[in-house]
C-alpha cells in the first residue's frame, strides 16, 4: 500500500503522487528522503530534511535548436538562478538570471525576470526586454527587502545575434574551431578597477573582484542595460550562461574545449555536460546555461 501525503496546511490525507490538496487546494511536496509532506519553509516534516525544490534542477529541450539547463549546485540550499529557452519560425530567443543571494527572494526575481524578458523578446529588442524585467523586479521591492538578480538575454535571427545584459552573466560566442569570444562585459568591480588603469591580474585576484556594480531590483542603481550586435559569417554557438559555469572555464579556448566537446550528442547534452562540468569542479555556485547552434544543419545563416 503506498503512503498517503498529509497535506500541512490542513492535515487532510491524499495519496502519494497528489499534487494539490483537494481540501484546500494548497500544493502538495512530497519529500524525496522519506515521502513525508513538506513545509512552507522547504524542510520535510516528517525527516526533517531539506526536500528538493522544483527548480533546483530544470531542463528545456529544443531539439537541435537549443537548450537550456539550471541546476542547484552543491553547495547552495536552493537554485536561484532561472532560464529562459523559445524558438519559433522567426528564430531563437534565450535569457538566463542570476538571483543576487544577498537580496531576498532572489529566486522570485530571477524567475520573474526571464519570463518577463522571454515573453518581450518576441516583439521587442532585447535591451528594452531587459529594461522590461528591470521594471519587473524593481516593483517586487518593499520597505523591508528588495530582490535582485542579473540578466543576459539574446535573440538569434538569421545571421543576426543582439545581445542585451545586466550585471556578470554572460554572453559567449563559440567558433566552430578556435577559442570562445565573450559577447558581454561584467558589471564588476574588477572590470570597473581595470578601465580605470588597475592592473588586471590585482583586479581579478582582490576580495571585491566578482562584486557586481549594476543588477535589476528596486535597490539598483539607475541604469541602461549594455548591448551587443553580432553577425556571424560562420557557424557556431551562442551560449549564455551565469558565474556557476564561467568561474570554472576562465580560459577562452578552455570554455570553447568544453562547450564543442558533447555538441556532436545535440545540445541538450551539451548543456547537461557543461552543468555536469561545473558540479565535478565544486559547484559552488547555481549554474545555468542557455545554447543555440547557429549555422550548420540548423541553416540559420543565410
Amino acid at each position: 500500500m503506498t503512503a498517503a501525503v498529509q497535506c500541512v496546511a490542513c492535515d487532510d490525507e491524499r495519496a502519494a503522487g497528489a499534487t494539490f490538496c483537494e481540501a484546500c487546494g494548497r500544493r502538495l511536496v512530497t519529500c524525496t528522503h522519506c515521502g513525508g509532506g513538506v513545509g512552507d519553509d522547504g524542510y520535510c516534516e516528517s525527516c526533517g530534511m531539506m526536500a528538493e525544490r522544483e527548480n533546483d534542477h530544470a531542463e528545456d529541450d529544443a531539439g537541435a535548436l537549443g537548450a537550456a539547463v539550471t541546476d542547484r549546485g552543491k553547495r547552495h540550499h536552493r537554485n536561484e538562478d532561472a532560464a529562459f529557452f523559445a524558438s519559433s519560425d522567426g528564430g531563437v530567443d534565450l535569457v538566463v538570471c542570476d538571483g543576487v543571494s544577498a537580496s531576498a527572494r532572489a529566486d522570485e526575481a530571477s524567475s520573474l525576470a526571464v519570463r518577463i524578458c522571454g515573453e518581450a523578446l518576441a516583439s521587442t529588442e532585447p535591451v528594452d526586454a531587459v529594461a522590461a524585467a528591470g521594471a519587473a523586479v524593481s516593483a517586487l521591492g518593499t520597505d523591508r527587502d528588495s530582490p535582485a538578480c542579473t540578466i543576459v538575454a539574446a535573440t538569434v535571427r538569421g545571421s543576426s545575434i543582439r545581445v542585451a545584459w545586466v550585471g556578470d552573466s554572460r554572453a559567449y560566442w563559440v567558433p566552430s574551431a578556435g577559442p570562445a569570444t565573450q559577447l558581454t562585459e561584467d558589471d564588476s568591480w574588477a572590470r570597473h578597477a581595470v578601465a580605470l588603469g588597475a592592473d588586471p591580474e590585482t583586479a581579478m585576484h582582490s576580495p571585491q573582484a566578482h562584486a557586481i556594480t549594476a543588477w535589476l531590483g528596486a535597490d539598483a542603481p539607475a541604469v541602461r542595460p549594455s548591448a551587443k550586435d553580432l553577425d556571424v559569417e560562420e557557424p557556431g554557438t551562442l551560449v549564455l550562461c551565469t558565474d556557476g559555469l564561467w568561474n570554472y572555464l576562465i580560459d577562452p579556448a578552455d570554455f570553447a574545449d568544453a562547450v564543442r566537446g558533447n555538441l556532436d550528442k545535440g545540445p541538450l547534452a551539451a548543456a547537461q555536460a557543461l552543468v555536469a562540468f561545473a558540479n565535478e569542479r565544486g559547484g559552488a555556485d547555481n549554474i545555468t546555461v542557455a545554447l543555440t547552434p547557429v549555422g550548420g544543419p540548423r541553416g540559420v545563416l543565410r
